[in-house]
């Protein structure tokens, strides 16, 4: 049976947020996290077809990706803009980062039939957009699980967690981890 393991998070903090949600300091307990999520998929028999889906935003998203190459689970990512506009709405911002050169480094590394951009105009509502596609793709490929890096509010904006986590539904016992939660266990 063909498994998705479809990914929502949070992005890095930027500099001088007023409410800290994922702060950069973070960063690797939530890499940590991720991978434990992901380790019960990467043992499953392979002739199981597993494939992660997520979009490719500094933090969670470009963590995700990268934890599931290193027990070698494919990903597909999809981004609602040309890779170049999601670039400065998306993975840049953090002064000093890496986060820029990880997420070029995913998409040049991921096969062009794994990697979707959609061209849409550039809006809030491209976020729910993309969202609704991950979902869509991640069902037609198996069955779904949800891993959420999530704070349980409400975003800044639609088209973030939440919307991914609502479109979900909890019925599936989706995996779900705050960035408190993270600081806690540190």
């Amino acid at each position: 049976m063909a498994v998705s393991i479809l990914f929502t998070g949070h992005m890095i903090d930027k500099p001088g947020r007023p409410n800290a949600r994922f702060p950069s300091e973070l960063e690797a307990a939530a890499a940590a996290r991720i991978a434990t999520a992901i380790v019960p998929y990467a043992t499953i028999d392979k002739a199981a077809s597993v494939i992660g889906f997520a979009s490719c935003a500094r933090g969670g998203d470009i963590l995700f990706h990268e934890q599931c190459r290193a027990v070698r689970i494919p990903t597909s990512i999809v981004l609602p803009y040309s890779p170049e506009l999601f670039v400065q709405t998306s993975v840049k911002g953090i002064p000093g980062s890496d986060w820029e050169q990880r997420f070029w480094h995913l998409w040049t590394t991921t096969s062009e039939a794994q990697r979707e951009t959609m061209n849409l105009p550039r809006s809030d509502e491209a976020y729910s957009i993309c969202n609704v596609h991950l979902l869509e793709r991640a069902q037609e490929h198996g069955a779904v699980h949800l891993i959420a890096l999530w704070d349980g509010q409400r975003g800044d904006g639609p088209g973030g967690t939440a919307d991914l986590v609502d479109r979900v539904g909890l019925s599936d016992k989706p995996d779900i981890f705050t960035p408190a939660g993270l600081a806690a266990d540190q």
